[in-house]
């Protein structure tokens, strides 16, 4: 993910108190996920949608128009990653990662096999504007799937749809086309 250097700026602001924040959220516990601690008596500060403070009193980011929530009795901890998943074995991608946000899952990592392999390159291009549809992060390889379906596409219609779902999360999209070499779709430059 990447951010522009007005938004890092803003952040920044935030954190310093300079720039109010949209949201306090207090008294929950929260899990420090890098060390285990359990915290408690800590404030979040949130600008943009995005944490820009952490600590023990987010005053100094307060405004006039600054939610608060009480968040007592709550634990409250950073998005989790699921680091392999399958969203495409029993319903539509969509559908799978609307079961994800509420349990605090905010990103996975995934592989679009099972439409790759049934659908070809038709297959690929549904994984990829359903996954481009949902706030939910989706970091995806284009899978090896059968090599006869591969075979099919035009290495000028692959490459487009790559190219576009890469530049529109900002990271490179893998491939493997015969399950010997591997093609790189560079995200757009920013």
């Amino acid at each position: 993910m990447t951010f522009s250097k007005d938004a890092l700026a803003r952040l920044v602001g935030g954190a310093m108190g300079e720039i109010k924040a949209d949201l306090i959220i207090t008294g929950g516990r929260v899990i420090n996920v890098y060390s285990g601690e359990i915290l408690d008596g800590m404030e979040i500060a949130v600008l943009d949608g995005r944490i820009c403070y952490v600590g023990p009193s987010a005053r100094h980011t307060k405004g006039i128009v600054t939610e608060i929530r009480d968040a007592s009795g709550s634990f409250v901890s950073p998005g989790f990653i699921d680091g392999h998943t399958h969203i495409g074995h029993y319903a539509r991608p969509f559908e799978n990662l609307q079961s994800l946000l509420p349990h605090g899952t905010t990103a996975v990592v995934a592989s679009c096999d099972e439409l790759s392999s049934v659908f070809g390159f038709r297959g690929l291009k549904l994984f990829l504007d359903e996954v481009e549809k949902h706030p939910l992060r989706v970091y995806t390889l284009v899978s090896m799937a059968a090599p006869r379906n591969y075979a099919r596409w035009r290495q000028r219609e692959f490459r487009r749809a790559t190219s576009r779902f890469a530049s529109k999360t900002r990271s490179s999209v893998y491939a493997w086309v015969t399950g010997r070499c591997c093609v790189k779709v560079p995200c757009a430059k920013t």
